[in-house]
């Protein structure tokens, strides 16, 4: 038994020892790779204290979109775009209203006569911005209600998203109810920090929002190491390739291998939200070494840039004068008008236009 013992050890040993080095260190990044807001402790650093040495980053992310995914009822401060306003489903008839009742929130579908109240507010306003009314589910997790009115900045009041042509018989007139396991989903993209209770994520633990530590997990060590005088192990992510920083994205903007090959297709317009999905499937990305994210979006502020600052990032590949290169034979090579043919911005919904980061030639 002894003998039989030893030797599985060794054989054991052997066979750790004896893995390629590369499955050893993917294992290693792997594990310092969180994928939700809740899997590392380091997410509870708060984010202002990243401005001890980052002040000026920290003060342009505060207008960034990624610094106001997310907002608590009481303390949204744009209520001015719900409250006094009415909007009618024009496939149903029904009638919705928001009002505040004392220092509370609700929706009320006039038809029906039903209500509910408005927990948090989902999304930045760049596109939209969706009430939600949290409650306890069957399993016992808590349970996100997707109210059926989003306000949209180009038309205020409108259906949310993904609720157009609702079956009134077969879904609640207040909205789309979410299981608790997609729910968590939603708050964990949406926020640095849940807090788990037996596996339920607790609603008044929260932190709002994503902030520095989102992406920067490693943060609270490396403040250790700041203070400590010892050299940074931060991780530099504009040193990540761009299919992992593609991936880092796609945690929350979703990843092409969440979707079913079979949706990969051009004509499904519901890839259009989601922009790592598109960008993967793009010549552009796949036959180049340096197509990432962060060549034209800047995380850490809010981007006001033109056509021809983007299209810039095209010509970098795109040159006339260099062996090799696509040129378009649609323009001059030197236009500046490369989005409006090739990343047109869709509208998926009325009211509600995306970006379609599948880059290709289009009839």
């Amino acid at each position: 038994m002894k003998i039989n013992l030893l030797t599985s050890r060794l054989l054991l040993l052997v066979f750790v020892v004896g893995l390629p080095a590369s499955l050893i260190l993917q294992s290693r990044k792997q594990e310092r790779q969180p994928l939700a807001a809740y899997e590392s402790e380091s997410y509870k650093v708060d984010s202002r204290s990243c401005s001890d040495c980052h002040a000026e980053i920290v003060e342009q992310f505060a207008s960034a979109p990624h610094s106001r995914t997310l907002t608590s009822a009481a303390d949204y401060p744009f209520w001015d775009r719900f409250l006094g306003e009415s909007f009618e489903d024009p496939a149903t008839a029904l009638s919705y209203r928001f009002e505040k009742q004392d220092s509370e929130y609700f929706f009320r579908c006039e038809t029906t006569d039903q209500a509910t109240r408005v927990d948090w507010i989902f999304g930045s306003g760049e596109h939209a911005q969706t009430p939600v009314s949290l409650s306890e589910g069957w399993d016992g997790k808590p349970q996100l209600l997707e109210l059926a009115v989003s306000w949209y900045p180009e038309a205020g009041l409108g259906l949310t998203l993904g609720q157009t042509g609702r079956d009134t018989n077969r879904v609640h007139p207040l909205g789309n109810f979410h299981s608790g396991a997609k729910s968590e989903e939603c708050f964990a993209c949406h926020s640095t920090w849940l807090e788990l209770d037996e596996e339920r994520f607790v609603s008044t633990e929260i932190i709002p929002n994503v902030g520095c530590v989102r992406c920067h997990y490693d943060a609270e060590n490396h403040a250790h190491e700041q203070a400590e005088g010892l050299p940074s192990t931060l991780e530099d992510l504009s040193l990540l390739d761009a299919t992992e920083l593609n991936r880092r994205c796609g945690v929350c903007h979703r990843s092409p291998d969440e979707i079913p090959e079979q949706d990969l297709t051009p004509e499904n317009d519901l890839l259009i939200r989601f922009a790592p999905v598109g960008m993967s499937m793009s010549r552009c990305f796949t036959e180049s070494d340096g197509l990432k994210c962060t060549l034209c979006h800047n995380p850490h502020r809010l981007e006001t840039r033109s056509n021809g600052q983007f299209a810039r990032v095209c010509h970098n590949c795109h040159q006339p004068d260099e062996a090799g290169h696509t040129i378009c034979t649609k323009v001059d090579a030197t236009s500046q008008d490369c989005l409006n043919c090739h990343m047109p911005k869709v509208e998926v919904q009325k009211s509600l236009h995306f970006t379609d980061h599948w880059i290709r030639v289009r009839e």
